[in-house]
C-alpha cells in the first residue's frame, strides 16, 4: 500500500505516524522483546509462587510468545511497507491484550483459591 499523494500527512492521525509508515520494524522488535521480558518475568513469579493461577500464567506466556514470534516472522518474511508494519503493530497490541487478560485471570484464580 502506498501513501496517496493527494492526501497530506496529518501527524495527529495514528496511521500517519512514522512507526506505521516508514520504519524498518526494528522499533517493534525491540519494544515487543522488552514487553515480553517484563510480562514473562511477572508471570514466572506467579508460576513460582504456585497455586491455581499457574495454568493461566503458562497459557499467557505461550500466547504472548507466539505473538512475538509472529512479529519476528513478519519483520523478516513480509515485504517492507505499511502491511508489514501494521502486522507488527497488531502483534504487539495482541501481546498487550493477551497479557492483560491473562493477568486478570491469574488474579481471579488466585483470589478465588484463597
Amino acid at each position: 500500500m502506498e501513501d496517496r499523494s493527494d492526501e497530506p500527512l496529518d501527524s495527529s492521525r495514528i496511521s500517519d505516524q512514522p512507526a506505521l509508515r516508514s520504519s524498518s520494524g526494528t522499533v517493534w522488535i525491540v519494544a515487543g522483546g522488552l514487553f515480553l521480558i517484563v510480562i514473562a518475568g511477572v508471570l514466572a513469579t506467579i508460576i513460582a509462587s504456585g497455586g491455581p493461577a499457574i495454568p493461566y500464567a503458562i497459557a499467557t506466556i505461550a500466547v504472548a510468545g507466539g505473538l512475538y514470534l509472529a512479529l519476528l516472522i513478519a519483520r523478516f518474511a513480509v515485504r517492507p511497507g505499511k502491511v508489514r508494519l501494521r502486522v507488527m503493530a497488531v502483534s504487539m497490541i495482541g501481546m498487550a491484550v493477551v497479557s492483560i487478560i491473562g493477568l486478570v485471570l491469574c488474579v481471579g484464580a488466585a483470589s478465588g483459591g484463597a
